[in-house]
């Protein structure tokens, strides 16, 4: 007998027997195998668990066989085909996209009874799911497309004509890609790209998810977080399975509070928030700050001493805040500055928490004309501006007329100089004792000098306030759409249980 022992991902040892022979009965067969198991430490339960762990999934694999077949049929257009191999997967595997993707083959195939059948299967086994609303309106439509038409009514003299409704159009449809996620141990939470974004789902999860990469992080209580990089299509069958190691030096603590969706700080907070109550996660050995924190509240700072291998759970209470808070935001905020009474308080969009009262608030866009605006902020409540930027008039035409206008005063300045010139030179000849005709030319010469000296310098002034004007003259003011909401939580009991109320104007 040849025993194998498996080192598997999750740190236990696994076992495959191969090569049986003929063994003799008794205590040798016995000791064999106790001591087997004595030399990998394990106990009995322990390398049946680890065997069974190993096994592969043989019906999701046969399923994801199913799925590519069928999607290769897909594409060949060999729709009823497709259809079969679909429902073949969803006999292996009862995933609900299995029956999405064979009602659209069926619909693909012109068979629309049997495409609307499979519709409503497919919502039956997910009645929640994210394009429930829209394939209630496919089956609606199938259904109008199926149902026998009207019979003719009689025309009636001098009645108008009677209208018929058109005949619905499906849109156009495809079938959608599945991922199937899950863990070793079951129950483990999965957060997708980052623990900001809030939990996504826990273990087994099967759904359809976005044509795009995208980072899936796996934790569970005394477990080591693991963390894989998948990408989504929608014509394939992504298989995740993450076994999870056990963690004896970390400690394992979950921080609620009674505000769902706090952000929640650890140690630091110029790093950023690490993730939303109810969060939960695995820590370093001593002492650590927790910061909790949610717009309309105040801050709460609560020191924690984790243990390594423990388990911990720490309750923050959030008490409403004294201040209120402004919100830039809109299309095209990006950049603005933002000054509150005077000081600088953000780089839009951003939100930033003002004492409650009477507030001017300034937001600059290069640009754009300022927005500016005297606001009531009121205790607890959040103003949210969306300002609609006006563009500021170009200065472009303004400086081009600047440039003329110093040109023409500067072509006034060289024939005024031209006419003093020749001024001058007839006056020496004068002094000098010379004879001058009233016919020299340098008198019709300087005279036109100076009118042209004249009406350029006119020019150039004109065009000098002009550009003036130019430069001062400003475009529509900038505005803004102003919200103002005031929410709340709070724990609430009643007859059927507890939970967290929320309140709030709107």
């Amino acid at each position: 007998m040849n025993l194998n022992f498996l080192l598997n991902g999750s740190g236990g040892i696994g076992y495959r027997a191969r090569g049986w022979g003929p063994l003799r009965r008794g205590r040798t067969t016995a000791a064999v195998v106790v001591g087997a198991v004595l030399l990998t430490g394990l106990s009995w339960s322990q390398l049946a668990r680890a065997a069974d762990e190993a096994a592969p999934d043989v019906d999701l694999q046969a399923a994801k066989g199913e799925f590519e077949n069928a999607q290769t049929l897909f594409i060949k257009e060999q729709f009823d085909d497709a259809a079969t191999h679909f429902l073949a997967a969803y006999a292996r595997k009862p995933f609900p996209a299995f029956l999405f993707n064979a009602a659209v083959s069926y619909e693909k195939a012109q068979k629309l009874e049997k495409a609307g059948e499979f519709f409503q299967k497919y919502l039956d086994q997910a009645p929640t799911a994210a394009d429930a609303g829209a394939v209630k309106v496919r089956i609606d439509a199938i259904k109008t497309i199926l149902a026998p038409p009207p019979p003719p009514a009689a025309a009636v003299p001098g009645a108008p004509p009677v209208v018929v409704a058109p005949t619905p159009v499906l849109p156009a449809i495809e079938t959608k890609g599945l991922v199937v996620i899950d863990s070793k141990p079951q129950g483990a939470t999965i957060y997708l790209d980052s623990k900001t974004n809030g939990v996504f789902a826990k273990t087994p999860w099967q759904g359809s998810l976005e044509s795009k990469p995208v980072k899936l992080l796996l934790e569970a209580k005394g477990f080591k977080p693991e963390e894989r990089s998948i990408g989504p299509r929608s014509d394939k069958l992504v298989d995740v399975y993450i076994a999870l190691s056990e963690e004896h030096f970390l400690g394992w603590v979950e921080i609620v509070s009674n505000v769902p969706g706090a952000e929640v700080f650890i140690d630091r907070k110029d790093i950023g928030a690490i993730g939303r109550t109810p969060f939960t996660g695995h820590l370093k050995p001593g002492k650590h700050a927790i910061f909790v924190e949610r717009m309309g509240f105040k801050p709460v700072r609560q020191d924690i001493d984790v243990l390594p291998g423990t388990a911990t759970q720490h309750m923050v209470k959030l008490e409403k805040g004294d201040n209120g808070w402004v919100n830039i935001a809109g299309r095209g905020a990006y950049g603005a500055r933002v000054s509150i009474d005077d000081k600088f308080a953000c780089t839009a969009p951003c939100r930033t928490e003002v004492t409650p009262g009477q507030h001017r608030v300034l937001a600059q866009k290069d640009g754009f004309e300022d927005y500016e605006a005297e606001l009531r902020v009121d205790k607890g409540a959040e103003t949210s501006l969306e300002v609609q930027w006006s563009p500021r008039p170009s200065r472009k035409g303004a400086w081009t007329t600047a440039a003329l206008a110093a040109a023409f005063v500067g072509g006034g300045f060289y024939l005024g100089h031209l006419s003093n010139q020749n001024r001058d030179g007839v006056r020496s000849d004068i002094d000098g004792g010379g004879l001058i005709d009233s016919n020299d030319p340098r008198y019709t010469r300087g005279k036109w000098q100076a009118i042209g000296a004249d009406v350029a310098f006119g020019i150039g002034a004109l065009l000098a306030i002009s550009a003036t004007i130019s430069f001062l003259s400003h475009g529509p003011e900038s505005t803004a759409g102003v919200d103002q909401r005031l929410i709340g939580f709070g724990p609430e009991l009643t007859a059927g249980g507890g939970g967290v109320a929320a309140w709030g104007r709107f």
